[in-house]
This record gives structure tokens, sequence and C-alpha cells, in this order.
């Protein structure tokens, strides 16, 4: 399963669905394709990716589901009116701004469905502190990035360690294979990081030895706690 096809099958059947950022309108395509969603808003901040995702799903004769929109986040979008809203192919922090810039919205939509490209245990935390509740997640491979897909919920939770901003704990408490090799990567890349580092002989990067030391101890701990991940 690719990136996309991640995305959309973390959909849940609706009426209507909020593509922002829509790009190309791929992704609307597919929620169209299987009746997933009836309509499609699918919008963006710049007018060429708006105008390639109007021509794409016109070929497709798919334009009669679809509401285009121009505008930034979820500016463009009404209370209550879409019931699931995609955000997808930005990086974590843009994500968490769009859904404070317009808290209105964000939550009031049953289902949230996020992918950011980068600093995913920012926009985890986001969540987390704002009063939505992250109700599943997956994970996929593209070459060598691994992309994190959260869906999420309003609502309150708790997380119970820090380490799970950076970690997902559904993910790991599924015994989830490419999440395990995320892990085992990320402990690779430290542990490689702590011996360059160490070679150096420099004191300075003592402290930052004893983070990235501390950090995998930290992980090594949560994946032992974790006994369905050892299975």
């Amino acid at each position: 399963m690719n990136r996309l096809e991640c995305i959309k099958s973390m959909v849940s059947k609706c009426n209507t669905a909020a593509d922002i950022g829509t790009d190309h309108g791929y992704i609307a395509e597919m929620l169209l394709h299987d009746n997933t969603a009836k309509k499609v808003i699918a919008s963006d901040i710049n007018k060429g990716p708006l105008n390639r995702a109007i021509k794409y799903l016109t070929s497709k004769n798919l334009n009669c589901y679809c509401d285009f929109r121009l505008g930034s986040g979820l500016k463009v979008l009404n209370k209550e009116e879409a019931e699931a809203i995609i955000i997808a192919g930005m990086g974590g922090e843009l994500i968490s701004n769009i859904l404070e810039e317009s808290k209105d919205i964000s939550s009031s939509t049953y289902q949230l469905i996020l992918q950011p490209m980068t600093a995913v245990d920012k926009l985890r935390r986001y969540l987390y502190n704002n009063n939505f509740k992250i109700i599943d997640e997956d994970i996929v491979k593209e070459q060598q990035h691994y992309y994190f897909i959260i869906k999420a919920e309003p609502g309150f939770s708790i997380i119970e360690d820090e380490i799970y901003y950076e970690f997902s704990k559904i993910l790991i408490g599924n015994n989830n294979q490419i999440m395990k090799n995320y892990i085992i990567k990320v402990l690779q890349t430290n542990n490689k990081i702590i011996r360059n580092l160490e070679l150096t002989n420099n004191s300075s990067y003592k402290e930052k030895i004893n983070i990235l030391k501390n950090k995998n101890n930290k992980i090594m701990e949560l994946i032992n706690n974790e006994t369905k991940f050892n299975s």
C-alpha cells in the first residue's frame, strides 16, 4: 500500500470530505471512486495545483462531485461542512498551525486524517495538548522514507510518556512490522552518530552523546515494555 492509498484507507464513509492541499486531486479521486465520500471539497492555497486538480478530476468525470476552492488551510470551510478533513503532504508544524488557526472548524469535524512529511512528534504533541484524540495510526515506507498517517477526532486523551510523541503507541501495540523497522533505523542512526562523535574526542560533544544514549535507552525500554512488539 502506498502513501496515498493508506491515507484514503483511513477515511471512514462520509457524505462530504475536504481534501486540504489537494495538489493533483488524486486523494479526491480515490475517495469518490469507491464511494467513501459522496462529495469532496478540494482546496489549495495556490492556483496552479488547484487547476491541475480541476483538470484531472474533470478528465475522470468526477468534477460534478467536487467543490473546488482556492484558499488557505481550513479557512475555505464552514463549520461542520465536512465530516472528514484530510491534510496530507505538509510538515507537522504547518498542519498544527492550520488546525489551530481554524480551531472552530477542526474541532467540529468527525475525523481528521493527517499525514505529516516531517515533525510527526510535534503534530502528535499538538493534538494531545489541544483536545484532539488520536484514534488510529498507520505507517508506510516509500523508497527510504517512512510516512505516518494519523486519524484523530475531537476529544481528550492522556499520553503516558513523552516518548509516544515520537513513537506511535498504537503502531507499537499493533505489532506493526514497518514500525519495528522504523525504530531499528532510528536506533542505528543514533548509534552511528554516537560513534562518530566519540571518535572526535571532543569534550564539547559529551552532552549530545549522553542525550542520544539516554534516548536509545528510553527506546529500548519502550519496546521491551510492549510485549507484543517483541513477539
